[in-house]
């Protein structure tokens, strides 16, 4: 009992019991503390007496991206890497096809700015002005036009002047080859790996002939995974293309041959009503389209990747280039919208 007395005398314990509005504080928490409010805890500290740096935030793991082809749509590649680089995501290696090849060696060499301004300003008359029409060759178009403005921002840079990993995919059109475009100029590469058939010129490199990389991998998933790459996102530009699998039980009807016109003064016969022509260039690339569409499908099914960003762009043609604000802003909303369970993978992952 006179322990407990003498104790009760004492400043430290009646300042610990809440009996003294002045508190010492290494000694015990404020009256407010402990009335209302949860106490701090202390800093953690060493054995030495030192305080300990706070536990450091958990590890995450860079992505690897397959860039897929799509023509026009790829402008969507634009906006999907301005969402990554705005949330802090790593890239520690791109593989690009056809457009997306284009897209990531921009942004790995340093030009997705020049680029994006580049398809921002396109409209239809200028589109039309880039056309170096080619009728004489392999193809509609020779392509100059397009590589003299890539040579203005590019010129001279090479696969190892780029900081990271990139890969262009191309398709050698005498053997039916897939070829992985790694070293030596990028300009060259990017060519090749968008090079549609019938429509521009084949590029030529290290006397292979090579042509659009889509004709055999359209989503280069399989490209990152032999690079022994973690955690592979796939940005695939077909997905909501519905019904192109379908199969469907038609008819034949009757024979009908389109008769030449008819003579003049002469009033044409009945004849069927004419579909909206799509013309020789519109013939190929609608089925280039199917072609990529059938082969990404089975592709991605037998190597899926880690995550899929999947923008819809079904109303938007393979040919329409002057939409890249529209296009843009769908792949970056796209992104946005599956950052959050993208940053868990790479926390799992890690």
């Amino acid at each position: 009992m006179l322990e407990w007395a003498s104790a009760r005398n004492r400043t430290d314990v009646k300042e610990a019991n809440g009996f003294s509005s002045v508190m010492a504080p290494s000694t015990a928490p404020s009256t407010a503390a402990l009335g209302h409010a949860v106490p701090q805890q202390p800093a953690r500290k060493t054995a030495g007496g030192a305080e300990a740096p706070d536990p450091a935030p958990a590890p995450k793991s860079g992505i690897s991206l397959a860039l897929g082809g799509g023509a026009a749509r790829g402008w969507a590649h634009i906006g999907v890497l301005r969402a990554l680089d705005e949330a802090g995501i790593e890239i520690n290696m791109i593989a690009g096809t056809s457009i997306g090849a284009l897209v990531g060696g921009c942004y790995l060499a340093g030009k997705l700015d020049e680029l994006e301004e580049f398809a921002r300003t396109l409209t239809k008359r200028r589109i039309f002005g880039l056309l170096d029409l080619h009728l004489g060759g392999n193809g509609l178009l020779g392509g100059i036009k397009l590589t003299a403005r890539m040579q203005e921002h590019m010129n001279g840079i090479r696969f190892e002047d780029l900081p990271k990993p990139f890969v262009c995919v191309a398709s050698e059109i005498r053997t039916g080859h897939e070829i992985w475009l790694s070293s030596g100029s990028l300009i060259t590469a990017m060519r090749a790996s968008y090079a549609l058939p019938g429509v521009f010129e084949p590029v030529t490199c290290n006397k292979r002939v090579l042509v659009d990389g889509a004709l055999v991998n359209p989503v280069p998933v399989s490209v990152c995974r032999a690079h022994e790459q973690q955690l592979v996102v796939a940005v695939n530009l077909h997905y909501d293309l519905y019904g192109r699998a379908a199969v469907i039980k038609h008819s034949a009807g009757d024979l009908v041959i389109e008769k030449d016109a008819a003579a003049p003064g002469q009033k044409p016969t009945s004849a069927p009503s004419r579909e909206a022509r799509l013309g020789i260039t519109g013939v190929m690339v609608e089925a280039f389209n199917i072609i990529q569409d059938r082969i990404s499908r089975a592709r991605l099914a037998g190597d899926p990747p880690d995550m899929s960003l999947q923008p819809r762009l079904g109303h938007i043609g393979l040919s329409e280039f002057h939409r890249a604000e529209e296009l843009i802003k769908i792949g970056y909303d796209c992104a946005m919208a599956q950052m959050a369970d993208l940053k868990r993978l790479q926390t799992v992952l890690a």
